[in-house]
């Protein structure tokens, strides 16, 4: 109607959503110019030349134009062959789907295979993308609360199963506890799943820079039931190429495609020829500094009294906070004010957070040194 403003109707789920809390809380605490920022779970060093290099010839080449919708079949063959060795079953390179990232993994599962009031059980604290996804696809995230370890709770997760759950959603190492699921805890995932008829989403982003044993191989007699979300990110140090993957059972194939089809249409061929090489290179030394680093920032938060959780793999560590701290948010302000560190306060990551920082490694030795250092002084003076 003329003279009338125009108005647009916002899709319910998306007008309840968050901004990324992780980006937002980024920026806002990098406002406060923090001489060290422990906050984004990032390498510090650049991808690799080599990989540069290879994505420099693939445009070369000409690999410019519509890739594949699945992904090339040189990457998928590499990748399935990968799964294969990692899962100790038969994966065909028709079962592996890439994609833009692993969030975009994530978004296509939740997409593909929930409807609307389908209900998901997650880990709580847990990767808060996850519960975005959920969201988007008009399910709903179920979050169940870690032990006083900081291990998932198998017990208290099966009684959060109710006639509407579909999914379980589990991350190996957790982002942000750095905890590693036991074999016996995979066996039990693995059970329940079966038990309840639901599709087990298993996140192992951070697989290739874990420590602990990963003990997926124990999901074999589920592998009909089971979808793996693997990442280039952290491995490689392509956080800023944004690919990813998915490796799922046949009689999800299709779904997944159209829903990746629908979204993205495809990745890059240059990135995905990149990628080729990348799977050629040892990631071993990157996963000992990072477990070096991770392992001294555990014995320094435990001497500090920040009583903390030893990390199995990742780049994280996820401390308590003193007691008397007002709260994770209260906490991370004033650490990034008055030391000068930067943080992500636990409550971002769920309700089982509070009290709790996350503290990214992935930094130069002496940047987290020297945060360490402040941040014992900080608490020491009663902040």
């Amino acid at each position: 109607m003329k003279g009338k403003e125009a108005t647009m109707r916002i899709h319910e789920e998306v007008r309840k959503m968050p901004v990324s809390p992780i980006r937002t809380w980024t920026s806002r605490l990098h406002d406060l110019s923090p001489r060290a920022e422990l906050t984004l779970g990032e390498p510090p060093q650049i991808t690799d030349s080599r990989i540069i290099e290879a994505a420099k010839t693939a445009l070369d080449q000409g690999l410019t134009h519509y890739p594949p919708a699945a992904g090339l079949q040189s990457l998928r063959q590499e990748l399935a062959k990968r799964e294969r060795q990692l899962r100790g079953w038969t994966i065909h390179p028709h079962q592996v789907l890439v994609t833009d990232g692993a969030q975009e993994a994530l978004a296509v599962c939740c997409l593909a295979l929930l409807n609307p009031g389908d209900e998901v059980l997650i880990s709580d604290p847990g990767y808060p993308g996850t519960r975005s996804v959920i969201s988007l696809a008009s399910a709903v995230p179920v979050a169940c609360a870690a032990d006083e370890h900081l291990q998932l709770d198998i017990t208290r997760m099966e009684r959060l199963i109710s006639v509407r759950t579909r999914a379980i959603i589990v991350a190996s190492p957790n982002n942000p506890t750095g905890q590693v699921l036991s074999a016996e805890a995979l066996n039990q995932l693995g059970m329940l799943a079966e038990n309840y008829d639901l599709a087990l989403i298993v996140d192992a982003a951070y697989e290739q820079l874990s420590w602990q044993p990963l003990n997926f191989k124990v999901l074999r007699p589920y592998r009909h039931r089971v979808i793996f979300i693997g990442s280039f990110s952290k491995t490689y140090a392509m956080t800023g190429w944004r690919l990813g993957w998915i490796s799922a059972p046949r009689r999800w194939e299709a779904a997944l495609l159209k829903t990746h089809q629908a979204l993205v249409s495809g990745v890059a061929g240059f990135v995905q020829q990149a990628a080729c090489t990348a799977l050629t290179l040892p990631a071993e030394s990157w996963r000992q500094e990072v477990k070096e680093q991770c392992e001294a920032a555990w014995q320094r938060l435990n001497a500090i009294g920040l009583s903390c959780p030893c990390p199995g793999g990742g780049f994280y560590c996820f401390p308590a906070i003193p007691a008397n701290a007002e709260s994770s948010e209260h906490f991370a302000l004033q650490l990034a004010e008055r030391a000068g560190v930067a943080v992500l306060p636990g409550t971002l990551f769920g309700q089982r957070g509070e009290k709790h920082v996350r503290l990214s490694v992935g930094v130069r030795r002496e940047t987290l040194q020297w945060a360490l250092d402040q941040l014992e002084m900080f608490v020491k003076a009663g902040g």
